[in-house]
């Protein structure tokens, strides 16, 4: 596998990886297997691998087992701020670890918020905001009315 020459990787493990054009990859481990697609950002994360993390993607404080795939354009954004009477506190990271059991998957453009599990064989669907876990071999989608199913 190959790492592209514009990739920026610092501070970082990566076993045999494919990591594309313009990929940052910050603070982070990634496990042999794994591709990273295009304009992507991975920061303080661990991808099990093998997986697979594909374009426009953002990826912090996570932990991605294997066989997980993310879409495109999809944020897995294991970072938030505090609120306080004044408003949200400038720069004042409060951390909420992701976790993305194996074989999970995360549709295109979805967003998964702090503290969340999303669950073993579970998929996310294309533009689903997850804000609470998701349970092993559940699909969630965007459409309230059709939350939920086991598979």
């Amino acid at each position: 596998m190959a790492i592209d020459e514009t990739a920026s990787v610092v501070d970082s493990t990566l076993g045999d990886v494919e990591i594309r054009e313009y990929v940052t990859v910050h603070d982070s481990r990634i496990g042999s297997g794994s591709r990273v697609y295009e304009r992507t950002s991975i920061k303080k994360s661990v991808v099990a691998g093998p997986a697979d993390v594909n374009a426009n993607c953002y990826v912090e404080n996570a932990r991605l087992g294997e066989r997980v795939q993310v879409g495109p354009n999809a944020s897995v954004v294991g970072v938030t701020h505090d609120r306080s009477e004044t408003g949200m506190e400038f720069r004042n990271d409060t951390f909420g670890e992701v976790v993305i059991e194996d074989g999970a998957f995360v549709g295109a453009g979805a967003v998964v918020l702090p503290g969340v599990t999303v669950g073993e064989n579970a998929v996310v669907g294309a533009g689903t905001t997850v804000a609470d876990d998701v349970e092993r071999g559940t699909v969630v989608r965007a459409d309230a009315s059709t939350a939920s199913r086991s598979l």
